[in-house]
């Protein structure tokens, strides 16, 4: 498994899709080799990555993923040959240690999240394994909404972007057998784009349904929550439309509501909104679900993005009940008023919390619906599950020699 990132600690949606399937995979009889980007002392003994992995294999990232400034890394990437993402975290100096690693074992498949870890793949190992690109979000899908909503300089550098993916996904797609994508949109995207015999699959972003689970608190008021990666431009746009937008005509109904803002990285505009009344903003927690619990109402206010939203399966894991725009709850197979509401102007949004706050009973039937969502469809082990036996056929197929070795996980 190929990851720009270690999935440890649990921050972050990319960070928590590959953890949990590395884990799942693992107790489905794989033995796992973990290939990750990490900065910093060597992992200890304890590590609890070391309970799942047979070995884990630590490279340093390049120093312009380091960054945080965004402006002055999209500069810096407009003078590269590769689209934004793999000009910023592409990992070509990992090639001669993959192959190493493949001379000392010898790996039926090779799982490289996102496509610029596909591009470090020799091809020639390519050739023999079976490599599955999971995709986590589509940047072509992406690059077209800055293209149709963004100010005029993320417009042209759509464009600019644009023009380099498709040159370099065609690159990534002569390696990648499989693709997996968040969600049948951007499979079908993806399906039109490349028509080389990938499988092309919808796999979306699941939830620990054992971990997150319906919880009493006492101190449940009238508290609305949004749980997502501040860090990320996309998520902190969505807290700033609610708290400046929406939240202030919530208050005007609900006088005593309450919004909570959990993520990590919170920008100083964020922070700022502290200032308001009524308005928190916990930042990085060790655990969400106590924030799950207290809350009467989750949020997704999203305008803009592509994959799954964790956080929306998370909420619903947890049986709060979740008020989203179209965009926010993408992907996932829920229903208007059966597992949330669906919101996609302001004034239908704060009529959608508002109306959850005061009507108990609309939203136990929400939360148990949407929890019941959960467990037959989104559960982590039911998602790895399903794909298992698919991923075995296409590697028996593609390397005879893999069947005793599969077969006998």
């Amino acid at each position: 498994m190929l990851s720009p990132h270690l999935p440890w600690p649990l921050t972050g949606g990319p960070k928590i899709r590959i953890y949990y399937v590395l884990r799942e995979l693992v107790g489905l009889g794989h033995e796992v080799v973990l290939l990750a980007g990490h900065e910093g002392p060597p992992l200890p003994a304890s590590h609890p990555l070391h309970s799942l992995c047979r070995e884990i294999v630590t490279y340093a990232p390049p120093s312009r993923a380091r960054g945080t400034q965004v402006l002055f890394s999209a500069l810096r990437s407009i003078v590269s040959p590769l689209p934004y993402v793999a000009a910023k975290f592409g990992a070509h100096q990992i090639q001669e240690t993959i192959r190493r690693m493949a001379e000392k074992d010898e790996f039926d498949l090779i799982w490289a999240n996102f496509a610029f870890m596909v591009d470090a793949i020799p091809s020639d190992l390519a050739a023999g394994s079976l490599v599955v690109l999971d995709e986590h979000e589509s940047e072509g899908l992406l690059w077209r909404q800055f293209l149709r909503h963004g100010s005029l300089p993320k417009r042209l550098f759509a464009v600019i972007n644009l023009v380099k993916l498709r040159r370099f996904r065609e690159r990534v797609m002569s390696k990648a057998d499989v693709v997996l994508c968040n969600s049948e949109r951007e499979a079908e995207f993806t399906r039109r784009l490349f028509r080389q015999g990938q499988e092309v699959w919808a796999v979306p972003n699941g939830v620990d349904a054992e971990q997150f689970v319906p919880m009493f608190s006492r101190d449940k008021k009238n508290s609305i929550l949004l749980c997502g990666g501040l860090a990320v431009y996309r998520n902190r746009q969505a807290v700033l439309w609610f708290a400046r937008k929406i939240f202030p005509r919530i208050r005007k109904e609900v006088p005593d509501a309450e919004f909570w803002i959990v993520g990590n990285h919170p920008a100083k505009d964020v922070c700022r909104l502290a200032q308001r009344p009524g308005i928190h903003v916990a930042g990085t927690v060790d655990d969400v679900r106590g924030y799950y619990a207290r809350a009467k109402v989750a949020v997704a206010p999203y305008r803009y993005g592509e994959g799954t939203r964790i956080k929306v399966v998370e909420a619903l894991a947890c049986g709060t009940p979740l008020v989203s725009t179209p965009v926010g709850c993408q992907g996932f197979d829920v229903k208007d008023e059966e597992h949330v509401v669906i919101a996609q102007t302001e004034t239908d949004f704060c009529n959608g919390v508002v109306g959850l706050l005061r009507d108990a009973a609309r939203a136990r039937r929400l939360a148990a619906a949407g929890r019941k969502l959960v467990e037959e469809k989104y559960a982590w082990k039911r998602l790895i599950g399903n794909l298992d036996p698919k991923l075995i056929e296409l590697a028996e197929r593609k390397c005879p020699d893999a069947r005793q070795r599969l077969r006998v996980s």
